[in-house]
């Protein structure tokens, strides 16, 4: 699956939610990538809540545990830019629907966010799009 920030937020913090994450990837129930914006995003959210040097701590944590591998942005470009053309959607979230679309994976997002449901109202994606709220 490819992560967007929301579920990599959720296991940074070990969520209710982040907790069904952890367990599915030490599983192998699920395996995760998330692109280097949706990484961004998780670190400027870190660092706003935590601070600089607990975000880069927490961050470098995850990678090492190998649960979560990161997608070149380079390779998702245009398809990113296609998409935030077209549709009124945040660019880390444009992100994350071009790297699910160029790994063939559904998306995972932690929660059903209003420009996102009403985008998929207007016309279905053309990759398959998951939220974690509603498989907890």
């Amino acid at each position: 699956m490819v992560l967007d920030a929301g579920p990599v937020l959720d296991l940074v913090y070990l969520t209710g939610r982040g907790i069904v994450v952890k367990d599915a990837l030490k599983t192998e129930r699920l395996s995760a990538t998330v692109s280097e914006v949706n990484l961004a995003e998780v670190l400027y959210v870190l660092c706003r809540r935590l601070g600089a040097e607990e975000a880069r701590t927490r961050i470098n944590a995850l990678m090492e545990s190998g649960y979560v591998s990161v997608y070149p942005t380079s390779r998702l470009v245009q398809t990113s830019a296609a998409y935030k053309c077209e549709r009124r959607l945040s660019l880390p979230d444009c992100f994350a629907i071009a790297l699910g679309k160029e790994v063939r994976a559904p998306i995972l997002f932690s929660r059903k966010e209003t420009e996102l449901v009403k985008e998929m109202a207007k016309r279905p994606f053309d990759v398959e799009i998951a939220f974690l709220e509603d498989m907890v």
